[in-house]
């Protein structure tokens, strides 16, 4: 009839059946360490224990540390917060570069993280400052001058 309102029924929606979970693989997961209990050292009179377990995530905050170049965050990461104090130790005694690199490596080493090396710094005189002016390279006594002029240049390069 017209003007009747029709009747109309919700419209059920078809039932559906939940997925079931997949069960994923944390890829992190090959990253992860199980070396054992944490082995307890001393360095310059700082007791740490280095731990030797970690998950994928541990392992990859440690990894990014080391790219970064945050070495005490990356001793953090294996000591459980004793990085800054070991690090103090070692800055302390004032040693070589290699020394210093050798002894933090052993640290890191013994985590069983030890993917890449802390590589000690080149010798002053081999890490001149790009664009040093003579003067700052004769008063250090890194290089030393002769009676003798140099040849005049043109200004070109080997490419030109």
């Amino acid at each position: 009839m017209p003007g009747t309102q029709k009747k109309t029924t919700p419209r059920q929606a078809p039932a559906t059946q939940p997925e079931p979970a997949v069960e994923r693989f944390n890829v992190l997961d090959v990253l992860a360490q199980d070396g054992g209990e944490p082995q307890p050292i001393t360095l310059f009179g700082v007791d740490a224990d280095v731990r030797r377990n970690f998950t994928g995530e541990e392992a990859v905050k440690f990894y990014a540390h080391m790219s970064n170049n945050e070495l005490i965050d990356a001793l953090d990461v294996i000591t459980d917060g004793a990085g800054r104090a070991l690090w103090d130790a070692v800055m302390g005694a004032k040693l070589n570069t290699k020394i210093t690199a050798d002894l933090l490596n052993k640290v890191i080493s013994l985590s069983g993280l030890s993917e890449g090396e802390i590589v000690p710094l080149s010798p002053p005189s081999a890490a001149r400052m790009a664009g040093a002016v003579l003067s700052q390279a004769l008063d250090d006594g890194s290089t030393g001058t002769s009676e003798k002029s140099s040849a005049a240049t043109t200004g070109e390069t080997a490419n030109d």
